[in-house]
């Protein structure tokens, strides 16, 4: 905690980066390496499947990330605070709360699979696919779940390399079990899930070794759970759970529509730009909690210089990387969908013309999941909540009622860049009256009493 509140931010920031996004890219890698090999060795129809799971993913994520994210940004202000105990009861509630939800979430979808299945919108020759797909990927849901949950406590006790670690065993075990289960044995999307899942156990495994290591200090208790800790943790935590949450509704609501406008072939290329934008949507999350601990432990110390220092640095790397993804689109569209599909002109045409359209809102996404991450760091979540709620949620509901009717499949396309954008300009009025009402005081360090309500 002395070097988070007393070294050199940038070099602090960066020593963060690199291993927060790694980390963080662990389930969008695995996902991304899976529709490449679906996309080559089963077909359209094995994509249909893949996008029709992911708000299973997004479940399991956003549990993870409401108890580690919460937990380990509540344990970090205790910690600024000198309040270690503190710290280590948190972190008990996290894992105890992460192993229960996790046994429970395995149960439900092992017993409702069909009923799940048709719920997420499965239709027709893409029933079976998914059904194989979710049945085995249910079984692994606890090893999603858990390092969502630890990898933020992890980072924020001083060891963020382990991270990144465990994602390149988990990425090169993904590849080669894809290749043998898919190419080799022929199991379809069963072993496309197979793969997934040992990938992840190994991922979960590495950073276990954690708590094995000199550089490990947190200590699980023998506390029984209070409700004012998880109060605490759920209402911190809470911003995360959303954005995820409103991401599977929101990819629910896409393949829905697209269904009816395009069909299948329009869903396939969702599946392949939304997995793209996953890998995205993971590294702007990255950053934004390479910030968490050094928003929060310097906020709780009342040290507030540094914590504008840490905003300023992370909102400039990541709108340079949502102008960068633009570019990149535009100019290597061909090139990108090719690593997917090979002879599907039809897919790659649909896949082509919506690509530049989506991606124009990553500056934006990449600035407002910073500012969401910002308040909710100084456990300001009532406004966090607020603009992830907006940008993830309610604003691509409104996009996609109203731009299908106006501009057909290309109104679909672009309603990300309708939701961020009005988002964007929710965050700057926020982020002004945040400055007004404390002029000041991110100039030198002193107390600040959040003017929104915690």
């Amino acid at each position: 905690m002395e070097k988070i509140m007393h070294g050199d931010v940038s070099k602090l920031f960066l020593r963060y980066l690199i291993p927060s996004v790694t980390g963080t890219l662990s389930i969008g890698i695995l996902i991304f390496i899976d529709t490449i090999f679906i996309g080559r060795g089963i077909g359209s129809l094995g994509l249909v499947a893949l996008n029709t799971v992911i708000p299973a993913y997004t479940l399991y994520s956003s549990t993870g990330m409401l108890l580690g994210i919460g937990g380990a940004t509540a344990a970090s202000v205790d910690a600024g605070r000198g309040d270690y105990d503190g710290r280590n009861k948190i972190f008990t509630h996290s894992v105890i709360l992460a192993l229960v939800l996790g046994c429970l979430y395995i149960i439900g979808q092992t017993v409702l699979l069909k009923e799940i299945t048709f719920f997420l919108g499965a239709r027709g020759g893409a029933i079976p696919m998914t059904e194989d797909y979710l049945g085995i990927l249910s079984k692994f849901t606890l090893f999603y779940l858990l390092p969502h949950c630890l990898n933020a406590f992890i980072r924020n006790d001083g060891n963020p390399s382990i991270s990144m670690m465990g994602m390149v065993l988990c990425g090169i075990v993904n590849i080669i079990l894809d290749y043998t289960f898919i190419f080799q044995f022929n199991w379809g999307m069963k072993g496309a899930a197979l793969a997934t899942g040992i990938a992840q156990m190994s991922y979960t495994a590495v950073l276990l070794t954690h708590f094995i290591s000199k550089k490990n200090s947190l200590v699980l208790q023998s506390h029984k759970l209070e409700i004012l800790v998880i109060h605490r943790m759920f209402k911190v935590g809470l911003p995360s759970f959303i954005n995820e949450m409103s991401f599977g509704a929101v990819i629910f609501a896409f393949n829905y529509i697209f269904l009816r406008i395009g069909g299948e072939n329009a869903v396939a290329a969702y599946s392949i730009i939304l997995n793209i934008n996953i890998l995205l949507y993971l590294v702007f999350l990255g950053i934004s909690q390479a910030s968490q601990p050094l928003f929060s432990v310097n906020y709780g110390g009342g040290l507030h210089s540094r914590v504008w220092e840490t905003l300023k640095l992370s909102t400039l790397v990541s709108g340079l990387l949502g102008a960068v993804t633009i570019l990149v689109t535009i100019l290597y569209t061909k090139e990108i969908i090719g690593l997917f599909i090979r002879d599907d002109m039809e897919l790659m045409k649909i896949t082509g013309d919506g690509m530049p359209l989506f991606f124009s809102a990553s500056i934006f996404m990449g600035l407002n999941i910073m500012m969401s991450t910002f308040y909710q760091s100084i456990e300001s979540s009532a406004v966090s909540s607020f603009i992830t709620t907006m940008r993830s949620c309610v604003l691509m509901v409104v996009g996609l009622i109203f731009l299908p009717g106006m501009a057909g499949i290309k109104g679909v396309w672009m309603t990300p860049l309708f939701a961020e954008g009005i988002a964007f300009v929710i965050s700057l009025f926020f982020l002004k009256n945040y400055f007004d009402k404390n002029k000041g005081s991110f100039q030198k360090s002193v107390n600040i009493t959040p003017i929104y309500n915690k």
